[in-house]
Parts: structure tokens; C-alpha cells; sequence
């Protein structure tokens, strides 16, 4: 029996794209298959598992993706302030102590 979309959905509470299972699905199949191959124990091998797995990396995906997000936001923040800070010092005039 393979892995359903609506079984991860269930699990997590909240819909997610095809292409979010898919990746996850596929990340999960090859963890699954590395643990089995590391401890052989073959509850490993059960469908719940790989269920499991895929919930886990549907959450791992997301929590990257908004980190990975935020901090693309923090860098343009500051490219837009560093931007800002140069035309603010050239638009002051400098006046020097023999004006006065």
C-alpha cells in the first residue's frame, strides 16, 4: 500500500500542494530505507512509518522554506536601508568650520 496525500494531510491538519508531498514522499522513502539498512528492524518497513517520515519531512520543508524566506526579507531590508543611508549622506551638505 502506498502513501496517500490525504494520510499526511490528516496527520498535519492542513492541506499541502502535490509537489510538497511529493518531495516529502521522496525524502521520506530514502530516510526509511537508510534507517532499515542501518538497524534492520522491520517496523521500519511499515506503512505508518513511512507516514510518519513523510509528515515529518513535509514539516522539515516548510520550516525551511520560511526560514529561508525570512531571511531573504532581512537581507533585502537591508539592502533597501544601506540604499537609503548612502542617498541620505549625499544629499547633506557639508559645511565646513571657514563658512561659519
Amino acid at each position: 500500500m502506498d502513501v496517500r496525500k490525504e494520510e499526511v494531510e490528516k496527520l498535519l491538519g492542513c492541506r499541502i500542494t502535490d509537489g510538497q508531498f511529493g518531495k516529502a514522499l521522496g525524502l521520506a522513502r530514502s530516510k526509511q530505507e537508510y534507517i532499515y539498512r542501518q538497524e534492520g528492524r522491520p517496523v521500519v518497513l511499515q506503512h505508518w512509518y513511512l507516514v510518519k517520515l513523510t509528515e515529518e519531512y513535509v514539516r522539515n520543508l516548510a520550516f525551511s522554506k520560511f526560514t529561508m524566506d525570512l531571511c531573504e526579507a532581512l537581507r533585502n531590508m537591508e539592502k533597501e536601508h544601506s540604499v537609503k543611508d548612502q542617498s541620505a549622506q549625499m544629499d547633506t551638505p557639508i559645511v565646513t568650520g571657514s563658512a561659519l
